[in-house]
């Protein structure tokens, strides 16, 4: 500990080093940004860092934020989350260099005598994820990444593959593959890096731990797509110091004004200068991140300013929420539960904690909100002035997702109420979705020995399965506070999903762009009109893979750049579209039927037959699942060619695709999906769409194997209407086939 004078002396003289470069980087910030002139009152040449004004977010979004993208500048998005639209921040080729040179000066003194030789980062998408194999081929390290969408399953099993020795991640990501792996230690990570959400030190002795690390193994960093890197977490010292060419300031909630209460004892909200940032005007930056014990120490013999901990954000949207401190939530939670995965909300002025854990049982929970109340005494001020309901904390089963869905939610933050209040996220037409007849198919399957009973998919509002997962992706957006009303929506569709898509965000008020290709069928089209949606179309395939879906991903991306607060909810990579399936139309299957031998379920996303086989696996039944394919899919390996008929088949394999899940595959023609749909519908009227008559074709490959007496289920996905063109036209079949199907 170093004594107050000599705090105060590295304190002026840091503060005089800065002041020999303010006037410089002052002008440096008006020569870009002519709006921050006007900002200071017009130049002069005596300036102090006091007089110059916080740069708030309220500034940014007037100024910074929502301008038109310079082409030859990089610009990275923000999520959304916090704000309900995505920020752009630019870079230029010298902030890159900047940000690239202080992070690979870092992270090889943090490897330094590890023996690492092997990198992988695994962090989802910004600008620490798209520099980090730059940066690891500076060290000299062979490199990966694995991309965030992928189930955690394959995390694993890429992390298993590439071995790495050092593991760069956040603190949510490490959560899942913890409580996913059987055994951590066999990774045979040595190092780990984290960036991104708080990582508390009671939670990164536990990572330790559970890797066999020593906990100087792991180093927490901290920075900001804004800002860059920002400071690390020394073992030695028990503190985040700072990085090079930042200069901290912290401040009291009364100087940002407007409905922010007073900050706990020795807390502060950090303010930061940076030197070495052109692209964006970082004089005075609000981080709105408050912070502890805020002071200078010696780091190998200079004076470096650092702080004790990042506790919380404070900002417009947090209000009663502010005083919530996810960090001293985690240091409760992880003396009790070693393995906990923690999530915490807080909605409608109440606190719960949900808490995922192996190890734990009911009789810890009260112990754990007790402490919690008794380490916070604001949460029990608020409690008693009823500005907050008592805490609640939950335990959550083994295979139930926590609540928000998402992969990198442990930050904290209070749900903004203002334009969400009142709107029912299960109401109106939405209540429609879901709760699908079973009918046995007595006809067509009349001698075959067998009962088939039909799941009526094509009753849902949205004539088609892919109303369940449209519904729980949106809904649980919403409630993690990612999407609201005026969130432009964007999704990669050729048809059902985009019908469910735009119908939901119809009725909830938001915009829906749908990025489709040629084959979308005309009648979808008009469907898509006529509830609104923008329809985007990709007309040239991918030109690597000869394939349509690549394409339209590329092509959701760039908009996801030119749309500021659209949003992707990434049917093809989120649990919530096979958690769906899981949670209520296997379920509706299982209490209608005494038993069910052969499931029959078509394959795109596959996020229905996860959903269906995962909740047979965990319920102990002895199902068998067949995956209905189309010829030329490439999901289930095969030569790929041609397919004519959407929403049946891939180009590639899907991520929520898992084979040891499957009993069956059995792949159909076009000609056979015409047949089997026409069987349907002569012979029990139920006018059903491509996938469906593929299904039936399937049931009729295994005819002669199927034992007597089974029970089999079909899931009948879609309408028929919107194939009269094609499967009912019979023109169009004997253009394609050369005969006509009756």
């Amino acid at each position: 500990m170093i004594s107050n004078e000599a705090a105060d002396a590295a304190e002026q003289e840091a503060a005089m080093m800065l002041l020999d470069k303010l006037q410089d980087k002052v002008l440096e910030v008006i020569e870009y940004f002519p709006w921050y002139k006007g900002l200071i009152g017009g130049e002069t040449t005596d300036y102090e860092l006091q007089n110059l004004p916080l740069l708030t977010a309220e500034i940014l979004e007037t100024h910074y934020y929502t301008v038109s993208a310079n082409p030859s500048l990089a610009v990275y998005r923000t999520s959304g989350t916090s704000s309900g639209r995505r920020k752009a921040i630019f870079y230029s080729e010298e902030d890159e260099k900047h940000y690239v040179d202080i992070k690979t000066k870092l992270f090889g003194e943090l490897i330094a005598g590890g023996g690492c030789t092997r990198a992988m980062a695994d962090m989802g998408t910004g600008h620490a994820a798209a520099t980090a194999l730059t940066i690891f081929e500076r060290l000299g390290l062979e490199k990966s990444a694995i991309p965030f969408e992928l189930p955690v399953e394959q995390h694993i099993e890429r992390i298993q593959a590439f071995k790495p020795d050092l593991l760069y991640t956040m603190p949510s990501i490490l959560d899942h593959i913890v409580y996913a792996s059987d055994n951590p230690r066999a990774l045979g990570i040595r190092k780990i890096i984290l960036v991104g959400e708080i990582a508390s030190p009671e939670w990164q002795r536990n990572m330790a731990r559970l890797f066999g690390l020593d906990p100087r193994d792991i180093t927490d960093t901290y920075g900001s797509i804004e800002i860059g890197t920002i400071a690390y977490y020394s073992h030695d010292l028990g503190r985040y110091i700072f990085a090079d060419g930042i200069y901290a300031e912290g401040i009291g909630t009364q100087e940002l004004g407007g409905e922010l209460r007073p900050l706990g004892t020795d807390e502060s909200i950090l303010v930061l200068t940076s030197s070495v940032r052109k692209m964006l005007p970082a004089v005075r930056f609000v981080t709105y991140d408050v912070i502890r014990d805020f002071r200078p120490v010696m780091v190998g013999g200079v004076m470096k300013q650092s702080f004790g901990s990042i506790v919380k954000r404070v900002g417009r949207e947090l209000k009663h929420g502010e005083k919530i401190s996810l960090y001293d939530i985690e240091q409760v939670v992880y003396r009790h539960l070693e393995d906990a995965i923690i999530r915490v909300q807080v909605r409608n002025n109440a606190l719960t904690v949900s808490v995922k854990s192996k190890s734990a049982d009911h009789t810890i929970l009260p112990v754990i909100r007790d402490e919690i109340r008794d380490c916070i005494p604001e949460i029990g001020m608020m409690i008693r002035g009823h500005l907050l309901k008592e805490i609640e904390v939950i335990l959550a089963a083994g295979d139930e997702p926590l609540e928000s869905g998402q992969v990198k939610n442990k930050k904290l933050y209070y749900q903004p109420q203002k334009d969400r209040a009142g709107i029912n996220l299960s109401g109106g037409i939405l209540a429609a979705i879901g709760n699908t007849p079973l009918i046995r198919l007595g006809n067509l399957f009349r001698n075959s020995g067998f009962e088939v009973y039909a799941k009526m998919e094509l009753l849902n509002p949205g004539g088609s399965a892919k109303d369940r997962p449209a519904l729980r992706m949106i809904q649980e957006a919403w409630k993690a506070g990612e999407i609201g009303p005026g969130t432009s929506i964007i999704e990669s569709s050729s048809g059902n999903m985009a019908i469910s898509l735009a119908m939901i965000c119809k009725y909830l008020g938001m915009q829906f762009i749908s990025v489709v290709d040629p084959r979308t069928t005309e009648t979808n089209f008009q469907i898509l009109k006529a509830l609104d949606a923008k329809i985007d179309v990709v007309a040239e395939p991918d030109p690597d893979t000869g394939e349509f879906l690549p394409a339209r991903l590329k092509r959701v991306q760039q908009l996801l750049a030119e749309l500021p607060g659209s949003c992707w909810l990434n049917q093809y990579g989120n649990p919530n579209n096979y958690l769906s399936h899981y949670h209520t139309t296997m379920k509706e299957i299982v209490t209608a039927l005494d038993r069910i031998d052969y499931l029959f379920c078509s394959v795109s996303t596959c996020g229905t037959i996860r959903g269906l086989a995962e909740y047979a696996r965990d319920h102990g039944l002895k199902t068998r699942i067949v995956a209905v394919d189309a010829e030329g899919s490439g999901i289930f390996g095969g030569n790929k060619s041609r397919r004519r008929f959407p929403g049946l088949g891939a180009g590639i394999v899907p991520p929520f695709c898992r084979t040891e899940l499957i009993d069956r595959i059995v792949h159909v023609s076009d000609s056979e999906i015409v047949a089997g749909c026409r069987a349907l519908a002569q012979n029990e009227s139920v006018l059903a769409g491509a996938s469906s008559g593929g299904i039936i074709a399937a049931v009729k490959h295994m005819e002669q194997e199927i034992a007597p007496g089974s029970v089999c289920g079909v899931i009948v996905h879609d309408k028929g209407e919107r194939y009269l063109d094609t499967v009912y036209s019979d023109s169009w079949v004997q253009n394609q086939f050369g005969h006509s199907e009756r």
